[in-house]
């Protein structure tokens, strides 16, 4: 018998981390989570109204991650339970919604719909625009994921509602200005019928939404993510990493504005006079001026509450170097003043990461080597070549184990951070025209936790 059991799961394991494609519903293999005792109490109740022979589903991303999602949904100031489930006997499909809620002290199930699709990508509950009306968002895929769609739900009068339906790529709420409440920001990806698009709904008092379409001129496979930051007049920008069916993504950038003013603030129009601007387009830019791997995604890098962009180039040297041998320097691009302009520059080591963004006085000056003999990554001070004559001015070595992490602290390295079995350590060489005092070299590293 112990023999039968470990064939069984080595042809799993094997199974799992091969290269074959199978189909396996994790839900059936997985135990469930513990419950807790009103998770157990609102289970059995759904048991009650839907039967015993069931399995709860789980949203895959966002800010819930329960089956069971207790919230205000209905502005009584009662907490409901929203519970997602699917019936087993059926072989597929057959996602279902369940609202609950507690009468005389005893959770009740009071409406029960199907829903979109076989997954839940990602739940939101939030007022939308200029409606007090609590909505909540949901994001649903099909089995493999080559379709999405997104309901929005309003639950009144004990019944669930679905005014807005949609597909989507990405979608998320933000603050776009001037409205009491975040609008919903949807995403689109390119079909044959269709171009990539991204699109703002914001519900108005009248619980009508006025919808605002922006058409990309690329045709976009996916996206990376959304976020959004505010610019020096005091617009939402939104920046849109997208995929572009490579290993490369770019970022459109954008924002709800006046249709007759696009610079003119937007408290004081309706809602009807808004339009989306492409703020690139505006200072004679494009999201191909932002093209890089896809794995340097948009980030505030100096926490001011606006997205910076990397992008890259060739370190200093490197211009005729085989590509195989060339380092790049990653610029951090920032919008002001209808301007799209670099203002940082950084050495950015994804598999190490960390970020370590260049002193004013580097700027121009100092270039990266991959110095394979000491292992470490070098920055020295460049004149008009690369060569082994360069003055380094900061060493940067990665340690696995306690005896090497401690042979360079001996050696003068300084312990700057660590995780898991990996510790940074750096050294600052002094003596130079552009050398630094360690104190301010630690003033310069992001790390990537």
């Amino acid at each position: 018998m112990k023999d039968k059991f470990r064939l069984f799961f080595c042809s799993l394991f094997l199974l799992l981390f091969s290269g074959c494609s199978i189909s396996i519903n994790i839900d059936t293999m997985l135990t469930p989570p513990k419950l807790s005792g009103e998770q157990e109490q609102i289970y059995q109740a759904l048991q009650e109204a839907a039967g015993s022979d069931i399995r709860l589903k789980y949203p895959k991303s966002g800010g819930y991650l329960s089956a069971f999602i207790i919230a205000d949904i209905d502005s009584d100031s009662g907490e409901e339970a929203i519970v997602f489930y699917e019936k087993n006997s059926l072989s597929s499909g057959g996602l279902r919604i369940n609202i609950l809620d507690k009468i005389d002290d005893r959770w009740q199930s009071i409406c029960d719909r199907s829903a979109e699709g076989s997954e839940i990508e990602k739940v939101i509950i939030s007022q939308l625009g200029s409606s007090d009306r609590i909505n909540i968002l949901v994001g649903y895929s099909t089995a493999n994921q080559s379709e999405k769609y997104l309901s929005v739900y309003a639950y009144e009068n004990n019944y669930l509602e679905q005014p807005l339906t949609h597909s989507y790529a990405l979608f998320d709420v933000a603050d776009t200005g001037s409205s009491p409440h975040p609008d919903l920001i949807l995403l689109g990806a390119v079909t044959s019928s269709e171009p990539a698009y991204a699109a703002v709904y914001r519900l108005a008092e009248d619980n009508l939404y006025h919808e605002y379409k922006l058409q990309f001129s690329n045709s976009y496979t996916d996206y990376q993510q959304l976020i959004c930051g505010k610019l020096p007049d005091g617009r939402t920008a939104l920046y849109a990493d997208a995929a572009t069916g490579t290993a490369n993504i770019q970022t459109e950038i954008f924002c709800l504005a006046p249709a007759a003013d696009a610079d003119s603030p937007i408290d004081s129009q309706s809602d009807s006079d808004l339009q989306i601007v492409n703020l690139l387009q505006r200072c004679g830019k494009s999201a191909e001026d932002t093209v890089r791997r896809a794995s340097l995604s948009s980030m505030d890098i100096d926490h001011d509450g606006s997205p910076e962009i990397p992008v890259q180039q060739l370190f200093l040297g490197y211009e005729s170097a085989p590509e195989s041998e060339q380092i790049r320097q990653t610029d951090w691009l920032t919008m002001q003043e209808n301007q799209l302009f670099t203002e940082y520059q950084s050495y950015y080591n994804i598999n190490d990461g960390y970020i370590f963004m260049f002193p004013e006085i580097w700027k121009q000056k100092v270039t990266v080597i991959n110095n394979m003999t000491e292992n470490e990554i070098q920055f020295c001070a460049y004149d008009s070549a690369l060569s082994d004559s360069m003055p380094v001015l900061l060493r940067i070595y990665i340690a696995y184990d306690d005896a090497d992490r401690n042979d360079h602290l001996h050696a003068g390295y300084q312990l700057l951070h660590t995780k898991g079995t990996a510790s940074c350590l750096i050294k600052a060489e002094a003596g130079q025209e552009l050398s630094l005092p360690t104190a301010d070299v630690l003033l310069y590293f992001h790390f990537l936790d």
